[in-house]
């Protein structure tokens, strides 16, 4: 913990009390002490007044480091957390689970070298992202923080004009001084003002630290209002403290400020469900919707596309809101017309805390996982004696992600697991046979492996766990691997601990070795961490794969090019990994000739050609790659191909680049590169009218971003 004291400002005491609410599970655990603090009178002062108060309320700075969320907005254009405010909406954590935007704020907070007392300014509703450890907070009086951009981007923000002699080709700076500070310039004012070099100009982020000398020279004054980013920086400008600022050459913004952003950054344009007490199997979405913070006795939940519902705990009703995605309620009089303010005024925090509890019900979906290069270096032995290192791909298939698991709690002493897909079910009352020795053979030993290595036990009661994989079972996507990290992940979630990715991929590995089917760390990880990434361990017992993800220009390149030119076929033929792990492990352990090792070694090589590749956007080198691996997935085990699937890819060969079987090999799924669109579409044209086996199918997929 960095901040001594954080401070969450509000407008007024109705919304401090829902912010006391919101932030009192967080005390102790991102900071020792979290405190409240509502503009006075009940009327808006702005940043400048409400930072005044907060002063005027903490006292002095001395020894203390302090941050101030700014949270005082009525969140109108977000009704669907409007009741508990912008700063508290769910947000990806990058693990796999979610935090409130508030927490993501304070955590990239901490990532700042900040001198040991004094006080940083931050906006409650964005969460910048930049390199946090290259700004210098050294200097007295105020220092702030802006990014490089473009003009048309400083028209509707607020706009620094440095001593651009300091910042330097690259953006970075040892604070530098600030000549001036613009409030949204049109272009031509900010170049008439100094604010533009080379095309750029510095735009603010909304940070700024605050030493405390001038904090106390603040507490003193007779502001009462006032914009702290205009008025307060024009009289830094004039002189009433040292003002400096850090130019950072890149920052993202992660903001929601409407309910179609919020579609966008959280449900990818599909649905948004949160905080709900009714399963998910009780909703008929029509597609575009959010709905929140709907209590189990609402009913069944049914919305045509575009319609969203959120409800409110007002003197002991639930008062339901549906609104439109497009609705804006900031401008269109909605907000006004359905009384909302005196509503959100009185909204029962509590009960809209207690929709949130993570134990109450867990969904989880996740991707499956393609294997460009390196598979079979991340399987024990082979990763404990040589490390391992694979580069794969997290995709959905047909718009979807096909692993789904529902965990919820039961107050009945007993575990009732559902296979949706197997069309098997079955109710477990006694822990000694959720701890006994697994068959791979039982339908159910993933389940009883999972609760085993998660320590499930009776003492807070029961849980009706649904589980989901559409996809065959054989596909050599990780399905099986994946499946155990979302049955693990939900069961860790509503246990009430985080789910973080790496202790899941590692309570994976276990339920594996419970299950005594074997299997290495990168289907999980695969499913777990969205994108494209390369994946490296060390040798050792202890594997902690250390991931690189794919830039994001690059990403974005890869997904195009295989949209247009890749291919992902089910043979029609299954092949269980665990049959083929021990004649694999076997070879390596005997390794004749050093033949295993050095396959390893190329393996782990093509696995780091193909990520280099995919940089580069180079995808002649990237298919190359790809084909290697291919090649030494058939010396590491012959058995990776058969007559099958050498049919299946002479039928292709006059129009591919690359090709290789997803896992193991042998069956599943095959991934193919054509040479060309259209060659694509001759592929398509020879399987789909004479195909090699009645069961093949070609399967839609994307990179799952």
């Amino acid at each position: 913990m960095k901040f001594d004291l954080i401070v969450v400002t509000a407008a007024n005491a109705a919304q401090a009390k829902g912010y006391r609410a919101m932030v009192a599970p967080l005390r102790g655990r991102i900071a020792d002490d979290i405190a409240v603090v509502p503009d006075p009178g009940g009327k808006r002062v702005g940043s400048l007044g409400s930072t005044v108060e907060v002063l005027r309320k903490i006292g002095g700075l001395r020894g203390r480091r302090v941050l101030v969320c700014h949270s005082g907005g009525d969140s109108k254009r977000l009704p669907s957390y409007a009741a508990i405010g912008k700063a508290f909406v769910p947000v990806p954590d990058g693990r796999g689970g979610t935090v409130s935007l508030f927490e993501r704020i304070v955590a990239n907070m901490e990532r700042l070298r900040l001198p040991g007392s004094g006080l940083l300014v931050v906006c409650g509703d964005v969460a910048p992202e930049f390199d946090f450890g290259s700004c210098d907070f050294s200097r007295p009086g105020v220092t702030g923080v802006a990014c490089l951009g473009a003009p048309s981007v400083g028209s509707r923000h607020g706009v620094y004009v440095p001593e651009w002699g300091r910042v330097g080709t690259r953006g970075r700076c040892v604070a530098c001084e600030v000549k001036g500070f613009l409030q949204k310039p049109s272009p031509a004012e900010a170049k008439a003002a100094g604010a533009v070099r080379g095309g750029k100009l510095a735009v603010d982020t909304g940070i700024l630290w605050i030493d405390p000398n001038t904090a106390a020279k603040m507490a003193k004054s007779g502001w009462k209002t006032g914009d702290l980013y205009a008025e307060f920086t024009r009289e830094l400008v004039a002189g009433y403290a040292p003002f400096s600022v850090n130019v950072v050459p890149r920052c993202s913004f992660f903001h929601i400020g409407s309910t179609r952003e919020l579609l966008e950054r959280l449900g990818g344009g599909r649905e948004w469900v949160e905080a709900c007490a009714l399963p998910r199997g009780e909703m008929k979405l029509g597609g575009r919707n959010v709905v929140t913070f709907v209590p189990a006795e609402y009913g069944p939940v049914e919305l045509g596309e575009g319609e969203c519902l959120t409800c409110l705990p007002v003197d002991g009703k639930w008062i339901p809101i549906r609104y439109r995605v497009e609705d804006d309620f900031k401008t269109d009089g909605k907000w006004e017309a359905l009384g909302l303010s005196e509503l959100m005024a009185q909204a029962d925090h509590s009960k809209l805390l207690a929709l949130r509890e993570p134990d109450a019900c867990v969904e989880v979906e996740l991707p499956l996982r393609i294997d460009f290069a390196g598979g079979w270096s991340d399987t024990p032995p082979i990763c404990v004696e040589m490390g391992g290192t694979v580069l794969n791909s997290a995709v959905t298939l047909n718009g979807e992600r096909p692993v789904k698991v529902r965990v919820r709690r039961l107050r009945e002493r007993e575990v009732r697991v559902e296979s949706a897909d197997l069309g098997k079910a079955c109710t477990i009352r006694d822990i000694a046979e959720i701890r006994a020795p697994k068959d791979p053979s039982d339908w159910c030993a993933l389940v009883k492996s999972a609760l085993t290595v998660t320590e499930f036990s009776f003492a807070s009661g029961g849980l009706d766990i649904k589980i989901s994989a559409d996809v065959p079972k054989g596909s050599g996507m990780g399905t099986s691997s994946i499946l155990g990290a979302a049955l693990v992940t939900a069961l860790e979630r509503i246990a009430g601990r985080k789910a973080d990715w790496k202790r899941v991929s590692s309570l994976t590995l276990a339920l594996e070795k419970e299950m005594q089917t074997g299997g290495g760390w990168q289907d999980q990880i695969g499913g777990l961490l969205l994108g494209v990434k390369l994946m490296e361990s060390r040798p050792g017992e202890r594997q902690c794969p250390r991931v690189t993800r794919l830039s994001p220009r690059a990403e974005e390149s890869l997904a195009e090019f295989l949209s247009r030119r890749a291919l992902l076929y089910f043979t029609g033929r299954k092949r269980m990994a665990r049959n083929i792990l021990k004649g694999v492990v076997e070879f390596f352990r005997e390794n004749p000739d050093d033949i295993a090792r050095e396959i390893v070694r190329r393996l782990k090589s093509d696995a780091v050609r193909a990520f280099d590749a995919a940089e580069a956007e180079d995808w002649d080198a990237f298919c190359s790659a790809v084909n290697d691996y291919w090649l030494a997935k058939k010396a590491l085990d012959p058995g990776s191909t058969n007559t099958l699937v050498e049919l299946i890819i002479a039928r292709m060969a006059p129009w591919i680049s690359a090709v290789s079987l997803c896992g193991a090999g042998g069956g599943g799924f095959m991934f193919v590169i054509a040479r060309s669109e259209e060659a694509k579409a001759k592929i398509r044209a020879a399987l789909e009218n004479h195909p090699p086996i009645r069961t093949g199918r070609f399967v839609e997929f994307e990179v799952a971003r």
